[in-house]
């Protein structure tokens, strides 16, 4: 392990999935083939963290250090858990906002430039300042955006946390006491809180006690009914708990501008944004520099057959969703899969991974066998399908084996909290004029390969002759004259 060429040996024969483990745990956001040589491009200098955590990691103790004479002059000590200087920067703009007097904040970044490795510092930023019986509660709606968290947060603070703390876990099948919390961050889910808040407000009264910060993921839905029940009786104005805000899309709706105000008001109409060089939007400057994929968007017109409700087209016109009765009939219409089918497979044949939005769960599981019938490696995951076998499909389209699936089609659960930057493809059948979930459905190809990406991406979508946004540089900027 001490000269270069044993120690490329050494690493060019670890199976990808021990060399993808060994190149997170350095810093290193690598998959696939890129793996081997980012790690055997590392100096591994004497006295770095990166050299202890090569020699830990094949359980070999460290050499004798060498005499003083001999140690090097200077030494580059690596980051276990850095931040891309961008991501310091609203990091550090979003925790003088939580140190104010009206300490609420909107940290406005775009989809694949990481928004939760940015908080994570403004938190791990946060614990180290507080006493350490403080509470961080850290609120998502869905169970994969919990586990994100959690795990993103354990890789936080083992490199910038100054003492120990608790990760508590409420979400899904995970329950805890949450009056007795002390020295904690805790993950917990929108509805069990809004369901234990009926049942148990002793307990979170007892938690109020000692919550000192709220991270709200997703946060355009902060002033919904259900976020703000739970704000109004944990995070009261003038209480001193902070709020910190996630999103990309820092809006309610596309046309009402009331309520985009008030989500405004509610942060203080405090948002802290990219502040990137040069002209271009921040977007832009993450493309240029290969934090994000340049995309290609190809939108294939289609006119339904059937009769869409006047009533139902009003409502998009006031800027509401399609109603699930007009999406249902939609994505079963024999045309428009047809023009779908042909889509994925003339993608397909690129060789590319790829991900299919569907209109609904059946819509998913029906894409999926025919696609299989066709010989493609492809799988189907929703909410329905049983979380042992959703990880194993996921993690199957991960990977970057032989083998491994190059297609998977879904219905709701890899909108947020999902990550395969070797994806290349999004094909968006799934019909909608909501530019949040529009936004979020494009987010997960478009990370680029300074994060472990791709330099390009497609999102092909389906436009159904229906009024909406098709653009992620709108899906960005949309809302800023209401802040």
């Amino acid at each position: 392990m001490e000269t270069r060429t044993t120690r490329e040996e050494v690493l060019r024969a670890l199976p990808q999935i021990e060399a993808e483990t060994l190149a997170a745990e350095i810093g290193l956001a690598k998959r696939g083939g890129a793996v081997w040589d980012a790690l055997c491009a590392r100096a591994f200098r004497r006295g770095t963290a990166e050299r202890d955590a090569l020699f830990a990691f094949f359980e070999v103790p460290l050499p004798n250090a060498p005499d003083v004479e001999h140690a090097e002059s200077q030494i580059l000590c690596e980051p276990r858990y850095p931040v891309y200087p961008y991501q310091r920067l609203a990091a550090d703009e979003a925790t003088a906002y939580l140190r104010s007097a009206a300490p609420r904040v909107l940290l406005h970044m775009p989809t694949g430039s990481g928004k939760t490795r940015t908080a994570m510092n403004v938190v791990s930023s946060a614990l180290r300042h507080l006493p350490p019986d403080s509470v961080v509660l850290w609120l998502a709606h869905s169970e994969e955006l919990c586990d994100q968290a959690a795990g993103e947060f354990r890789r936080a603070w083992s490199s910038l946390g100054d003492r120990p703390v608790t990760v508590a876990r409420h979400y899904g099948s995970h329950r805890i006491a949450v009056g007795q919390l002390e020295g904690s961050f805790v993950v917990a889910g929108l509805a069990k809180v809004a369901a234990g808040l009926q049942r148990e407000q002793a307990e979170y009264l007892q938690l109020k006690r000692r919550l000192r910060l709220i991270v709200i993921d997703e946060a355009h839905k902060a002033t919904a009914r259900s976020y703000r029940h739970i704000l109004e009786l944990l995070a009261p104005a003038f209480s001193g708990v902070g709020i910190l805000g996630l999103s990309a899309t820092p809006g309610r709706t596309w046309l009402d501008a009331d309520e985009d105000a008030e989500l405004s008001a509610f942060f203080e109409r405090q948002k802290v944004v990219l502040r990137t060089p040069g002209e271009g939007t921040p977007v832009e400057y993450l493309q240029n520099e290969g934090y994000l994929a340049v995309p290609e968007y190809e939108y294939l017109r289609y006119d339904p057959e059937m009769d869409i409700p006047a009533a139902a087209l009003q409502a998009v016109r006031e800027g509401f969703d399609l109603t699930e009765d007009v999406v249902r009939r939609l994505v079963v219409e024999e045309g428009r899969n047809v023009l779908l089918l042909e889509a994925v497979l003339r993608e397909a044949a690129k060789g590319d991974k790829m991900l299919v939005f569907a209109g609904s769960v059946e819509h998913a599981e029906l894409l999926a066998n025919v696609l299989v019938l066709l010989g493609y490696r492809c799988a189907a995951v929703s909410a329905t399908t049983p979380p042992a076998a959703r990880q194993l499909a996921i993690d199957a389209f991960r990977s970057d084996e032989p083998g491994s699936l190059q297609i998977l089609t879904n219905y709701g659960v890899l909108t947020t909290g999902f990550d395969a930057p070797n994806a290349r493809v999004a094909i968006i059948a799934r019909p909608t004029q909501s530019v949040v979930l529009y936004s979020q459905m494009i987010g997960r190809v478009i990370r680029g390969p300074r994060s472990g990406g791709n330099a390009t991406c497609r999102v092909v979508t389906i436009v159904d002759r229906l009024p909406g946004f098709r653009s992620i540089y709108e899906g960005f900027s949309h809302w800023e004259d209401v802040w």
